[in-house]
């Protein structure tokens, strides 16, 4: 069987359609408010999948907790085979997503950006960690103590994001493109 690859006009039919039989109004945000819908979803801190390549071509994923300063995304973390491909090279794509069990509740994005990655030594790194200091706290309250990490373990992952796709169907948003420029 021959595939037949979706174009961008294709897939803006089958939207239109399906949002018009579920009587759901198709909403064209600005950029501004694109952002605004983005950074609302970023808050909610869905699970985080953050994809990365190093020179091999083999593709990593690592599920990752994140918080967000506006559309730039941190990861704080202790390793892994993740720094190495980032050494080798800085792009990644990373996915949120919500459950899809009907087409109503689909909401979630991609996004493509390029990475810095950041040592406790570091300006850049202590802004990462005042972001993250809600979840530190909560995760020394569940466990009845200070979180002890030697020093020069963690680093510090910001993610600049250079595009974006979006969607909340329930809201009539889909396939909404967010780009630098």
């Amino acid at each position: 069987m021959e595939i037949h690859e979706l174009t961008e006009a294709e897939r803006e039919q089958m939207l239109e359609q399906a949002f018009s039989k579920m009587k759901i109004e198709r909403k064209h945000l600005s950029k501004e408010e694109l952002e605004k819908e983005i950074i609302d979803y970023l808050g909610k801190k869905q699970a985080c999948s953050l994809a990365t390549c190093g020179k091999d071509g083999v593709p990593r994923i690592s599920v990752v907790d994140y918080v967000n300063d506006g559309l730039t995304i941190y990861v704080f973390s202790e390793g892994g085979n993740k720094f190495k491909n980032l050494k080798e090279n800085n792009k990644v794509a990373i996915g949120i997503g919500t459950s899809a069990q009907t087409f109503r509740s689909v909401r979630g994005m991609n996004l493509w950006g390029i990475v810095e990655v950041f040592t406790e030594d570091t300006p850049e790194f202590a802004h990462g960690m005042k972001l993250f200091s809600h979840i530190i706290k909560d995760m020394e309250k569940e466990m009845g103590t200070p979180i002890e990490i030697p020093k020069g373990m963690l680093r510090m992952i910001r993610v600049t994001p250079t595009k974006i796709i979006y969607c909340h169907n329930n809201k009539g948003i889909a396939n909404a493109h967010w780009e630098t420029r």
